[in-house]
This record gives structure tokens, C-alpha cells and sequence, in this order.
């Protein structure tokens, strides 16, 4: 993972307190397992050698939250019909659940913003950093800012094949996108290999009483990487998008003396 980027809703907000008190509750059942705070990973493996890497890293980051930043604010006056089914705790999942709309109305401004982060539902897995993780649903604009970051800072090298097949950062950028790129928000990280069904129950439990959701199981026979795997009723009030904080940390060593290398607010 070495030195990654990460998008984590603003500190002190009502998202932050409330992803940060389920982790804590969850690690309570796990004692040995690390606390960290709420985020996804937009990319790892970031070549950052300085600080002027990390200046040139946040500032892109601004950058591309500045360019889609118009498309983010919807005025509530010509999205009427969807603003009269939004409520102010939670919005319902559609088949479109992508463009759900988050709950940062502000009656002064007459806007809803479209958040980066919206959540659908949470898994129990096998792997260390995926043990118990909130599951995100896809988003354009989301993917949007990963691809460049990851071809801008990660994949910069155009490569040559022994076909004499040329393979640009950009095409490098899009097959990861397409094949690993898997946003997430972890609650757990764990080296416990199999959790007893009466844990699982207990996970479940906190998590549906931290969202306010209701989960259901889904059938995942076929992935032997998790344990079990629900979908949510609804989309709880801790999607986010905008205000909120990208960090660029080095993740070396124990979770415990990972390092925030330099951080950037965006609103």
C-alpha cells in the first residue's frame, strides 16, 4: 500500500462522529485490532518522494473537485419531483441508487449536493483490510477523480510491451479502475480468519443500530472472500462528498504509526 489517498468526510461533522464511534465499537469486540479513522482509499501506491509530491498530489485533488464541483450542486427548483420524494434522514435506494442525492440541503441556497460517497451496504470478509467494510455505491464522478489520480501519480510510465503493444499511464489507469478499483469504507481491520455466527449477529446489530438501517442478507456463495454480505434498505445520512478532506498517508508498518503526510479541505 506504501503511501496512499484517501477521501474522509470532514472532521467534527455528524458522518465523521458517527463512522468513527462504529469502528471504535466494533474494534471493542476485536481488541487486538487497530483504530483508524473513517475514509475510503481513492488510490495507493502513490510515487510521493517530498513535500512538494504531496503539494502536487492535493492540488490536483482540489483541481478535480473544482472541475465537477457545478455538476455536484442541484438546484432543488428544476429537480422537483426528486426533491419532493427526498427525506431529510435517508433517501431511498432506487435501480439509479448512483445519483441519489445526500441530505446537505440547505434551505438558504435551495440545493442538494450529490454526494462522492453513498452507502448500499456492508460485508464481513476473510482479508485483513476488508474484515468488516461499508460498501459504496458506484459513482461517476468518484471513479472519475481515482482514474486521474491514479494516472497522474501512480501509473506515469508508458510501457512497451514485447509485442511492441504500447500501453499508455492512461490505459494502465483504466484497466485498474475497471478491474481492482472497489471504494469502500472500512469498519474493521482484523487477522481473525473465521467470526463465530453470534459475532456476526453482534456486527450486525451495531451496524443496523449506527446507520439506522434495516439488512438484508444477500447470497454469497460465490465469493470466497467474505463471510456474509448485506444490502441496505436505504441510504443512511453518512454518504458524503462535499465539505470533505483528502489525505495523502504512508501506510507503513502497524496501522498505528501510519502517517498523514499533508491534508486538503474541499468544499
Amino acid at each position: 500500500m506504501a503511501i496512499a489517498l484517501w477521501f474522509c468526510p470532514p472532521r467534527s461533522s455528524p458522518t465523521y462522529e458517527s463512522l468513527n464511534q462504529l469502528i471504535v465499537s466494533l474494534q471493542s469486540l476485536f481488541p487486538s485490532s487497530p483504530v483508524f479513522e473513517p475514509h475510503i482509499t481513492i488510490t495507493s501506491n502513490l510515487i510521493c518522494n517530498n513535500d512538494d509530491d504531496v503539494n502536487k498530489i492535493l492540488t490536483s485533488c482540489v483541481a478535480s473537485i473544482n472541475s465537477i464541483k457545478p455538476l455536484l450542486n442541484i438546484n432543488n427548483n428544476t429537480n422537483s419531483s426528486t426533491s419532493n420524494n427526498h427525506t431529510p434522514s435517508s433517501i431511498r435506494l432506487s435501480s439509479d441508487s448512483s445519483y441519489s442525492f445526500q441530505d446537505q440541503y440547505s434551505s438558504s441556497r435551495k440545493k442538494y449536493i450529490l454526494p462522492l460517497v453513498s452507502l448500499n451496504g456492508c460485508s464481513i470478509g476473510k482479508k485483513y483490510f476488508r474484515k468488516v467494510v461499508l460498501e459504496c455505491t458506484p459513482n461517476k464522478y468518484l471513479y472519475s477523480i481515482a482514474q486521474i489520480m491514479r494516472e497522474l501519480y501512480v501509473e506515469r510510465d508508458t510501457t512497451i510491451t514485447a509485442t511492441n503493444e504500447v500501453i499508455t499511464a492512461r490505459d494502465k489507469a483504466m484497466k485498474w479502475l475497471h478491474e481492482e478499483f472497489n471504494p469502500h469504507v472500512s469498519l474493521l481491520y482484523s487477522d481473525s480468519y473465521s467470526i463465530s455466527p453470534a459475532f456476526v449477529k453482534v456486527i450486525q446489530q451495531r451496524i443496523e443500530d449506527s446507520l439506522d438501517v434495516e439488512l438484508a442478507a444477500i447470497d454469497n456463495t460465490n465469493n470466497k472472500n467474505q463471510i456474509q454480505s448485506w444490502s441496505f434498505d436505504h441510504i443512511p445520512f453518512q454518504s458524503w462528498g462535499l465539505p470533505g478532506t483528502f489525505k495523502i498517508v504512508r501506510c507503513e508498518g502497524p496501522v498505528e504509526k501510519w502517517e498523514v503526510l499533508g491534508k486538503a479541505d474541499v468544499i
